[in-house]
């Protein structure tokens, strides 16, 4: 029995890290959306961890996560301990996380610092929204 006032989540079945890359050296991992019609991307998101020192295939572990296919991160993150998480373009419940957020606000959580940004498309053209995320990222890693 299901009481009117309990929250219900579906568990998805597939890891968020199923198809990740990334040395993870720095033990940085970065959740983006997958948006197929930005192919700057991944580039873009390169520049960004350069500009806070760091490599994105050497030292982040990089997950790619369609819209549409809610994801676990729970047993990744006992196997995995980041030190940072850097998420663009996804909502905690789509990771199978129950907690609010505020972007470019660095939070606490399970013993790493946690950023969510608006998606990386959404960020390359709006310089307010790159201001706020390098204000943040300068908190986090610099």
């Amino acid at each position: 029995m299901v009481l009117s006032n309990e929250l219900l989540f579906i568990a998805a079945e597939k890891s968020a890290l199923a198809e990740a890359v990334g040395g993870f050296a720095r033990e940085v991992m970065v959740l983006a959306l997958n948006e197929p019609n930005a192919k700057t991307n991944r580039e873009f998101l390169a520049k960004v961890l350069l500009a806070a020192n760091l490599n994105l295939e050497q030292d982040a572990l990089l997950a790619e996560i369609p819209a549409n296919e809610p994801r676990s991160l729970a047993p990744d993150l006992n196997q995995r301990q980041p030190k940072q998480v850097l998420v663009f373009g996804l909502s905690p419940i789509q990771l199978g996380l129950s907690f609010e957020v505020q972007a470019y606000q660095p939070m606490p959580f399970y013993g790493s610092i946690w950023l969510f940004a608006d998606s990386l498309s959404a960020l390359e053209s709006d310089k307010t929204k790159k201001t706020q995320l390098w204000s943040a990222l300068k908190q986090m890693f610099l």
